[in-house]
């Protein structure tokens, strides 16, 4: 559905350049949910913004359901709805007027279009504030809206530029049934969020963008192979009755790389599954095991090893 070719996009000011995207290629498949993440600065929305065909890349190629964004972008936006992070719109106009002037730019009969601009309302909880206008909408509201205006086309490829950013629960609960419910009736999703829980709920792949070069491109389980961080593991034991000689002993079984004390027990990060040795030392020194909690590496985890983190080891 999307297809980045050795993508490259420079600024140029006052003699100085700077490589913003540097070189990257990647495939987005049909009814794939894509996560796109980096830091501050890494060409996330640079490359968004190639791949909605509002900017140029200095170089590269750009294929949207087979469209070359070069010199085919009218056909290939159809296809496309776009949430940009900080979405801007006509605020003197009304929402239910605004959304009916968005869908006059597509092929979409009147009658269907009076019909689609109530179901999107109501889907994204506006549809009391439909005849109120923009200005008076809350931040978390607009965003609501511009996913309402990202439908509008009924697009293939959804792509959503931190779409969670300044929501509330409710809002980001929303968004996050909303790409899920969208997956699943075949709309591909191209998402970039800082709010990697959310990424690693719903995306089957993430690419990890850094310093406008990729630095990781997988699933979340993949990408933990291949950095070495599938055989690490988080053990966390509700446990009374844990002294720092209990401690030292945990930290002498083979594969423990870590133990920190908690204020419910303690917490182990090991190398393998040595919960049941942990276990046995606990039961022989006469701990009451409450409960054992294994969780392996998260995105956030991931994210941090792949781009550099000072603290992971």
């Amino acid at each position: 559905m999307i297809e980045a070719q050795n993508l490259t996009k420079v600024f140029t000011s006052f003699r100085k350049s700077f490589t913003a995207v540097d070189n990257i290629s990647f495939r987005v498949e049909k009814g794939e949910v894509f996560g796109f993440l980096g830091p501050n600065g890494a060409g996330k929305t640079t490359t968004i913004r190639m791949i909605s065909g509002l900017s140029k890349p200095t170089s590269g190629k750009i294929y949207v359901c087979g469209y070359d964004m070069a010199n085919e972008s009218i056909k290939a936006k159809k296809y496309i709805g776009l949430i940009p992070e900080n979405p801007g719109f006509y605020d003197e106009m009304k929402g239910i007027d605004l959304l009916y002037f968005y869908a006059s730019f597509y092929d979409i009969p009147k009658n269907e279009r009076k019909r689609r601009v109530k179901q999107l309302l109501e889907t994204v909880g506006l549809n009391n504030f439909m005849d109120k206008k923009i200005k008076t909408y809350s931040y978390g509201m607009k965003k609501r809206f511009a996913l309402a205006s990202a439908l509008i086309n009924n697009p293939k490829i959804l792509i959503l530029d931190e779409p969670s950013t300044g929501l509330d629960p409710k809002g980001i609960h929303l968004f996050r049934e909303t790409i899920k419910a969208l997956n699943a009736k075949g709309t591909t999703i191209f998402l970039s969020s800082h709010i990697l829980s959310e990424v690693e709920q719903v995306c089957d792949r993430v690419c990890i963008l850094n310093r406008g070069k990729i630095a990781g491109l997988d699933s979340v389980e993949n990408l933990s192979k291949k950095i070495g961080m599938k055989t690490r593991m988080n053990v966390y034991i509700e446990a009374e009755g844990i002294d720092d000689n209990i401690l030292e002993n945990i930290k002498k079984l083979s594969g423990v790389l870590g133990v920190e004390k908690t204020e419910t027990g303690v917490s182990v990060v090991c190398r393998k599954d040595v919960s049941y040795l942990i276990n046995e030392t606990l039961v022989k020194d006469n701990v009451k095991v409450k409960s054992i909690r294994k969780t392996e590496p998260s995105l956030e985890e991931i994210f941090l090893k792949i781009t550099g983190d000072k603290n992971e080891s």
